[in-house]
């Protein structure tokens, strides 16, 4: 997979976006993984490999962390009933304007 230049600066600024520190550094195997900055492999709390390349490592680190996101916002243990009362207010007085 080709990661052009420009795709590439937008994938390491999302990923620096939510850890401002985050480096690439080189496991002994010569594979790349993307390092929180203080010393915490992101790859091993994401669980997944180190890659071949450079544009690689911040390319599957940026996707995961989009899933992740994802995830996180739409989990229901995150949500309680007054979450769903106001929303639900919401829309309702919305469609009363209607």
């Amino acid at each position: 997979m080709e990661i052009s230049k420009n795709k590439f600066t937008r994938l390491k600024k999302k990923v620096l976006d939510r850890y401002p520190n985050a480096r690439i550094k080189v496991n002994n195997m010569g594979k790349f993984y993307v390092s929180d900055g203080t010393g915490n492999k992101l790859e091993s709390e994401y669980m997944i490999p180190p890659q071949k390349t450079v544009k690689m490592a911040w390319y599957w680190l940026s996707q995961i962390i989009k899933t992740n996101q994802n995830i996180q916002r739409t989990n229901p243990n995150r949500m309680d009933l007054n979450v769903f009362e106001r929303k639900f207010n919401r829309i309702a007085n919305r469609n009363r304007k209607k």
